[in-house]
Parts: C-alpha cells; sequence; structure tokens
C-alpha cells in the first residue's frame, strides 16, 4: 500500500495510501502541520532494509500450510512491463518472483475464492522505501487480461502485506462523500469485524474497528475502517459502498510501518510549524500583520 511506489500499483496505491493519510491526517493538528507533513510523505526516498523495530513482528511471519480447499493453479508468471521495475534487480536474500507469485496466489483463494488457472500473473521487484523499509515483490492479477486484482510480500520473509481488487462498475453510481454514513458507520464496521475475524486477518479476535475514511476508485465508492487484533495487530480494510465487497487489505506487516512513518511525519511537521511560527516577525508598530 503507498504513493511512493511510482507506476504500477494503480488502485491499492493511490486508494488505500490515501485512506491511511486521511485517517492518520485526524490526530495531527490543523493548517501548516498538515502542508508540511504531505509535503514530506509526498518525498521518493530509498532506504535500506530494516526488519528491527520496535514493533513485534514475529506473529505475521509466512506460514507455510496451505489455504483450506486450495490447488496449485496452471497460470503464467511475468515481468511487470514497466521501467521502475525493469530497474530493480532483488537480492540474493530475496525470493525467486515464482515464489512470491505463489504466495500472491494462495492469498487470491484465501481471501477473494479466486483460482488462477490459466491466468496471468506479472511481477515486479520494489526496493526498500521510507514508510515501508522492507523490500517486497508487487503482483498484478490479470484475469482474461484485464487487471483485477494485486498483492505485495515481503521479498524475504514471504510475509503478506496486502492484497486488493480493482473493477469497474457496469452502471452509474454516485463516489461522492456521504456524510451520513461517517457519522454513523456502524454497519460496515461490523462487516469489517466479522470479514477480519473470518479471514484470521490480524490473527486472533478484533478487539476495536475504526471507521478511517471514504473514497473511491474507477467509479466503485469505497470506505476503510482500522480494525485491531486481542495482540495489537492493525489492519486497514476496503469495502464497497456500492455492494460491500471486500476491496483491500492492508495487514499488520505492512500497516504498521505506515502508522509509524505517519507519526514521524507528524512530529517533523509539528517541528517545521513551530519553528516558522517562532520565526515569523510579529505585527508590532508600523509593521503590517504577517500572514502565517
Amino acid at each position: 500500500m503507498k504513493t511512493n511506489r511510482l507506476e504500477g500499483n494503480d488502485f491499492k496505491k493511490s486508494i488505500l495510501a490515501a485512506a491511511m493519510i486521511i485517517g492518520a491526517s485526524t490526530m495531527m493538528s490543523q493548517g501548516f502541520t498538515q502542508v508540511a507533513a504531505a509535503a514530506e510523505y509526498n518525498k521518493t526516498n530509498t532506504v535500506p532494509t530494516s526488519y528491527v523495530s520496535n514493533m513485534d513482528q514475529s506473529s505475521n511471519t509466512a506460514k507455510n500450510s496451505l489455504p483450506e480447499g486450495y490447488k496449485k493453479a496452471n497460470y503464467t508468471v511475468r515481468d511487470i512491463d514497466l521501467e521502475y521495475y525493469r530497474n530493480q534487480t532483488p537480492t540474493s536474500k530475496d525470493m525467486s518472483k515464482k515464489g512470491a507469485a505463489e504466495i500472491g496466489a494462495q492469498a487470491m483463494w484465501n481471501v477473494y475464492g479466486l483460482s488462477l488457472e490459466g491466468q496471468v500473473i506479472e511481477m515486479g521487484y520494489q526496493q526498500p522505501t521510507n514508510d515501508l523499509p522492507r523490500s517486497s515483490w508487487h503482483g498484478n492479477i490479470l484475469i482474461n487480461g484485464k487487471l483485477s486484482y494485486d498483492f505485495d510480500v515481503d521479498s524475504v520473509t514471504g510475509e503478506l502485506f496486502g492484497v486488493t481488487h480493482s473493477r469497474t462498475l457496469d452502471k452509474n453510481v454516485s463516489v461522492a462523500y456521504d456524510a451520513a454514513l461517517a457519522k454513523n458507520p456502524q454497519e460496515y464496521a461490523a462487516l469489517a469485524k466479522k470479514t477480519a475475524e473470518k479471514l484470521n486477518v490480524v490473527h486472533g479476535t478484533v478487539t476495536s474497528v475504526e471507521y478511517n475514511c471514504q473514497g473511491y476508485s474507477n467509479n466503485d465508492p469505497d470506505i476503510t475502517f482500522v480494525v485491531m487484533g486481542e495482540d495489537g495487530e492493525l489492519a486497514s480494510m476496503t469495502f464497497s459502498r456500492y455492494d460491500k465487497a471486500l476491496l483491500g487489505i492492508s495487514y499488520n506487516a505492512e500497516y504498521k510501518y505506515i502508522v509509524e512513518y505517519m507519526k514521524q511525519l507528524e512530529q517533523k511537521a509539528q517541528e517545521k510549524s513551530a519553528q516558522r511560527q517562532k520565526s515569523a516577525p510579529s505585527a508590532s508598530g508600523n509593521q503590517s500583520p504577517s500572514l502565517q
């Protein structure tokens, strides 16, 4: 899930990341703080892979067991034909793209009940960035030649970072912000809790569900929630406001870094705001008031 991943991530990288940013921004002060945070987030930087954190990652270690009812499909794996991915080179520590593709195929079956028999998975390697300091494989899934799903997995551990379903509805649907829904999202919150526990999204019982934001992709309006598990795991889940279909999940292995990164941006933004206010000339004497 991330706006600084450049091309190739379409729905998930624009909508899911926007949901995270908008939700996190409610914890920030208004005005300059938000502007500074947005400016910092939009920077694209490559950083060394890091697995050392004050957040436990052991609970999301890739599992070897197959999803119930899953049978390996006969699908085709090929490279994502974009310059960004052509310029990325996996290291000796990274799993093969075919291995990562199989993890994605299993995730599609587990989350969406989707078999990839006869379909195509396009894979691209991604280096670490500020918001996700772990290298990953990104997969685009083409159903009958059309990009319909995508996923991301840790290129070293095989942990699932996120899955997304992208679609265009065959009818005109309003994608406008629903103020009434924002005030009373309980029906969708209950759906998020039920779905998260069914899919074991946070590896256990869901202890809280918080409304995050609304958005849309193509002509499909959506709503996003943050769910927390009994062990403190966090995940972001997006559903369609049209038919309540599950559109995307950002798992704890990915989402915890987004939360941590947003906290860092918030702190930097507050510091910049304080510096600007401190250095701004005060209105006194014949001086005209300064716009801050």
